[in-house]
């Protein structure tokens, strides 16, 4: 049970990282400030499953869910774009 949580919490933590990465290039310092506030939160919980598994299950875990989690983030990105705009996510523009 530990391994298929630990599975979802690195994907989750991808795919955020992603998000982050997406909104601290396109929005203002408050909210590039939250998102990198809770990627880097999120990132201690995986260190603590990554602690409990072997190494050898660790690299595939990372490996697979770094592969599919950049395609989710990088998907959910250009869709929120598409759907707000990047004007939306640039407080100069939103004054």
């Amino acid at each position: 049970m530990t391994l298929i949580i630990y599975i979802v919490v690195a994907f989750i933590n991808v795919v955020l990282h992603i998000l982050r990465s997406i909104l601290v290039i396109k929005s203002g310092k408050l909210l590039a400030s939250f998102a990198n506030c809770v990627c880097y939160t999120f990132s201690a919980v995986v260190i603590k499953f990554i602690a409990e598994v072997d190494l050898m299950t660790a690299i595939i875990v990372q490996a697979a869910t770094n592969f599919l989690g950049c395609w989710v983030g990088m998907t959910l990105g250009d869709w929120i774009t598409e759907k707000y705009g990047v004007q939306r996510f640039n407080s100069k523009n939103n004054t």
